[in-house]
């Protein structure tokens, strides 16, 4: 926890998943909410989309944080902002698209069906 899932279309021109994944990262480990070995994140080109009725000229990404509970509403606000700014200064202002959009949405996971188990090397 925290897991992070970034979307976004093929048509982003110059768009470096890796880079936005390492950025976002880092915002998350800064911001003291989280543990930066808990981090999860991953990122899924969509090289078929739709955005509202245009055949072309539309992109976007799209950014899902699942946290556990107990935040409150100032706070994930604060990490959707956040992860917002540090895709704005990601995305070049022609992504190669005529019109792209950025979306970002912090959602709570439930901690009653949550289940974790960390495999790790045994010590020397």
């Amino acid at each position: 926890m925290p897991h992070l899932t970034l979307h976004y279309t093929a048509n982003l021109a110059g768009f470096d998943a890796d880079a936005a994944l390492a950025a976002i990262n880092r915002v998350l480990a800064d911001s003291g909410h989280f543990d930066e070995v808990s981090i999860k994140s991953r990122a899924l080109r969509l090289d078929h989309y739709r955005i509202g009725t245009a055949d072309a000229g539309r992109g976007f990404v799209h950014v899902q944080l699942k946290i556990l509970p107990g935040r409150d509403a100032a706070v994930r606000a604060a990490l959707s902002q956040a992860v917002l700014d540090a895709l704005r200064t990601l995305l070049p202002a022609s992504a190669g698209a005529t019109e792209f959009q950025l979306c970002v949405e912090v959602d709570e996971i439930v901690a009653d069906v949550y289940r974790k188990h960390v495999l790790a090397p045994d010590p020397l």
